[in-house]
C-alpha cells in the first residue's frame, strides 16, 4: 500500500469540466462573509478550439465600480491542464494528507484553479483557487496554500451579477 495521499487514477479524479465554468467564492472564515468572488470562464475562438480563463471580481474604479478582472501574469493568460507528475509533486506533502482523493489543476504562470474529488463518493466536490510563485530557476513554481472556494448556487449569482454592473 502506498503512503501517498494523492491518487492519480484517470477513472477516479473527475476532471474540469464545462459544469465547472462559473463564478466561484470564497468565505472569510471569521466572519463568515465572501471575499473573494472569482470566475472560471471556457471561451472558444473562431476555430472552435478554447481556453480555460480566470477572473476575479474587484473595485475597479475610486467610484466603487466592481468589474471582472483577469488573474494572469505577463500575458499569460489561458488556464492549461498539468501532467500528473506535477500534481503529485505539488499535494503529495503532509499538509494535504487529508481528506485523502484526486486533484486536477489547470493553470498559468500564476493562477491556477483545482478541482478535488474525495476518495468517498458520499463528499461532495472541492474547490480551489491556487496561487505560484516562481522561484530562482526558471520554468519552477512553488504552489501557496490552494484557497478553498464554493460554486456560487443560483440566489447569490443574483446579488453577485449585480455587483459587476
Amino acid at each position: 500500500m502506498s503512503e501517498h495521499n494523492v491518487f492519480n487514477l484517470p477513472i477516479y479524479g473527475k476532471p474540469i469540466t464545462l459544469d465547472d465554468a462559473g463564478i466561484y467564492y470564497a468565505i472569510n472564515r471569521k466572519t463568515g462573509s465572501i471575499n473573494n468572488v472569482f470566475n472560471l470562464v471556457y471561451e472558444t475562438d473562431t476555430n472552435q478550439d478554447g481556453d480555460w480563463y480566470l477572473y476575479q471580481l474587484k473595485n475597479i474604479s475610486k467610484d466603487g465600480d466592481m468589474g471582472w478582472v483577469i488573474l494572469a501574469d505577463n500575458g499569460d493568460y489561458p488556464l492549461k491542464s498539468i501532467s500528473t507528475e506535477e500534481i503529485k509533486q505539488y499535494f503529495d506533502k503532509p499538509e494535504y494528507a487529508e481528506p485523502k482523493g484526486a486533484w486536477q489543476l489547470i493553470r498559468n504562470s500564476r493562477y491556477g484553479f483545482g478541482k478535488f474529488t474525495p476518495l468517498h463518493a458520499e463528499t461532495e466536490n472541492l474547490y480551489a483557487m491556487i496561487l505560484f510563485s516562481s522561484t530562482q530557476t526558471p520554468g519552477v513554481s512553488t504552489m501557496l496554500m490552494p484557497l478553498l472556494i464554493q460554486k456560487a448556487k443560483d440566489e447569490v449569482l443574483q446579488s453577485l451579477s449585480q455587483l459587476a454592473r
